[in-house]
């Protein structure tokens, strides 16, 4: 990189956009002027960059000329809308919605390892999709280990927070919370029922299959992360009442047999996993206890399976806005601005 890079942060008042904010006014790499964007709504108020008070722009008039990178961090309809807008001023953008996810000619990059597709092969495409939180704190996972011994079979059953439905998620089981303790009903707006005290088997729309649009959709990018089509994926994603930070209960199956210590050794040497092992460990990770101000992954409770051979189960939970969306496309700036912007 020759010379300092501007960069617009689309969605910079929502919880992942927040996120980036926060993480890019801590990086150590050099970065140019950064433009907080976000809706008609958000227009008259700052927010802070470095310490240091920056006003929000209007992203149906936002100039992407003015700017190289953008990282979108909105919902997907507004990606479909404005990421061809930003590609047409000449932005290379990196967009942490799904509405490019499953385009086979947009790179899905987990940055950590460069996990999926290589950023040195973008050639003319300048987007840059990242992946679900849970695909991509699988891959972390399971990249290496499918390295070693060839993984057959990948079953997960996924708490998901209310975060991951961003802000809104957040304030609706809030106040649904404090609701239901004053003696109130709980109206649901954001999440098909109930959220606070309940749990909902259902996140996302449901297909013909019977599975839900996320439970799909991480599957299919788990096995994209992972090259890997013939891979054999099932998730089950369950709503449940945490403000912060998915978890999952994993069983992996392998072609030949893996023991409990061969994993614990991979994943020991994966940089940004936290293991929950051993003695110096008494305790198991809960997304309360374990991951606030966390860039970890934390993996616990690594055993055989009693009812598969050459299966293990484990337990993994990690900051999904933080940590999986903001902490990933920050990395992915940063390879982009040190070798390729």
């Amino acid at each position: 990189m020759s010379e300092l890079v501007d960069i617009a942060v689309i969605g910079a008042t929502g919880a992942v956009g927040e996120a980036i904010i926060e993480q890019l006014g801590e990086v150590e790499f050099a970065v140019g002027k950064i433009y907080p964007v976000a809706s008609s709504s958000s227009v008259g108020e700052t927010t802070l960059i470095a310490k240091r008070p920056a006003s929000i722009s209007d992203l149906a008039e936002f100039d992407f000329s003015t700017v190289r990178l953008a990282l979108f961090a909105v919902p997907a309809e507004v990606s479909a809308e404005y990421v061809p807008q930003a590609v047409d001023a000449g932005c290379t953008v990196i967009d942490c919605s799904s509405a490019f996810r499953a385009d086979s000619n947009v790179p899905l990059v987990i940055a950590a390892g460069l996990y999926g597709d290589d950023l040195a092969n973008l050639g003319g495409q300048s987007i840059i999709a990242t992946p679900g939180s849970l695909s991509a704190e699988l891959a972390l996972l399971l990249k290496p280990v499918n390295a070693e011994v060839e993984i057959v079979s990948v079953s997960a059953v996924a708490c998901m927070s209310a975060s991951d439905a961003g802000k809104a998620g957040v304030g609706e089981l809030a106040s649904q919370s404090a609701g239901l303790l004053g003696g109130k009903s709980a109206e649901a707006s954001v999440f098909a029922h109930q959220s606070a005290f309940n749990l909902i088997p259902e996140v996302g729309p449901v297909g013909e299959d019977g599975y839900t649009s996320a439970e799909a959709s991480t599957a299919s990018e788990l096995q994209r992360l992972l090259e890997a089509d013939a891979l054999a994926v099932d998730v089950s994603c369950i709503q449940v009442p945490v403000f912060y930070g998915n978890s999952m209960s994993v069983t992996i199956e392998t072609r030949y047999p893996f023991g409990v210590d061969e994993l614990t050794q991979i994943f020991s040497g994966i940089d940004g996993v936290r293991l929950f092992e051993g003695p110096e460990n008494s305790g198991q990770p809960t997304p309360v206890t374990d991951l606030q101000n966390s860039d970890k992954t934390c993996v616990g409770r690594i055993r055989e399976s009693k009812s598969r051979q050459n299966a293990l189960n484990l337990w993994i939970t990690s900051d999904n806005v933080r940590k999986s969306a903001a902490k990933n496309a920050i990395a992915i700036t940063q390879l982009l601005l040190e070798s390729y912007l």
